[in-house]
């Protein structure tokens, strides 16, 4: 088995690709609009890089660390779902106070999978693709998850994702004892009436909806190779995507990787602040080349 030091090499080696991004929509069944950002690089492509960013209403096609992650793939195409009520676009988000107002009323995990597989359907139609793989964060892990399930990838990468039990449980784990009761209450009337208020800076449509998903049954649902890149800082305990892990090896699945990073946080920044996000792409993109048997 190569070592993360020799993968690391090896996606130096590779180097990047300069690339355009175009724009496009197309419509849902009720007529209202998906966008999306193909990114090809110049010459051949090698395949579909899938890419997927974590909570808020900012316009994905301008993420830096989704650039980052691009970057390292530099020889695939790279395609952006915009998330319901965003253009690419727009001006996005100011700690989620000024998204649009389709974004409070459309937004919902299901209807961004919904989106994401009606676009790569709407492709799939144009051509054949040589190789698909995700790459999602944080929330945006949950969907390429849950994307995978379905579409079931030559290989899926998440990073820092909700990984363990289901995202309402994951949610409740990060929240001080003393207020855990505030929290189910919000949850509950979530549930009980998903057209009522807004809770955290989501609907609660959006939380009635996403509560419930947990990533392992998108797993297991599926023979894809899965990569899961967790820091050991991150708000959410690691315990719970460990255990997964562990699992997966003691049932005799080779198909998931799981790398813990313990110096990084959430969004792959070390103690001091520096972003590592561009180390760790190109590792995962050098491991998406011949995806490593985890047993």
């Amino acid at each position: 088995m190569k070592s993360l030091f020799s993968i690391f090499l090896l996606a130096l080696s590779a180097g990047t690709v300069s690339a355009a991004q175009v724009h496009h929509q197309i419509a849902r069944a009720d007529g209202s609009a998906i966008h999306y950002t193909l990114d090809a690089p110049v010459g051949e492509s090698r395949g579909l890089l899938v890419l997927a960013q974590g909570s808020g209403c900012q316009p994905a096609a301008a993420s830096v660390n989704l650039a980052t992650v691009r970057a390292a793939f530099g020889g695939f195409t790279a395609l952006i779902v915009e998330k319901a009520g965003v253009g690419p676009g727009d001006a996005g988000d100011n700690g989620d106070v000024d998204c649009p107002q389709e974004f409070y009323d459309r937004y919902t995990l299901s209807q961004r999978v919904d989106d994401y597989e009606q676009v790569l359907s709407h492709l799939a139609a144009e051509g054949p693709v040589p190789k698909i793989v995700l790459f999602g964060g944080s929330e945006g892990g949950l969907a390429m998850e849950a994307l995978a399930a379905r579409i079931h990838p030559d290989a899926a990468i998440l990073l820092s994702g909700s990984v363990g039990g289901t995202f309402g449980e994951m949610v409740l784990s990060t929240v001080p004892q003393e207020g855990q009761a505030s929290v189910r209450a919000g949850f509950a009337a979530a549930r009980a009436n998903p057209d009522g208020t807004m809770l955290s800076g989501h609907t609660y449509r959006f939380w009635a909806d996403i509560l419930d998903h947990r990533s392992s049954d998108y797993l297991e649902a599926s023979e894809s190779p899965f990569l899961l890149i967790y820091g050991g800082r991150d708000d959410a305990p690691v315990q719970p995507v460990r255990g997964l892990a562990d699992r997966f090896a003691e049932q005799g699945r080779c198909n998931l990787t799981y790398w813990e990073f313990p110096g990084l946080d959430h969004g792959m920044a070390d103690p001091a602040g520096t972003s590592r996000m561009a180390d760790i792409a190109l590792l995962a993109a050098a491991w998406a080349e011949a995806p490593l048997a985890a047993c």
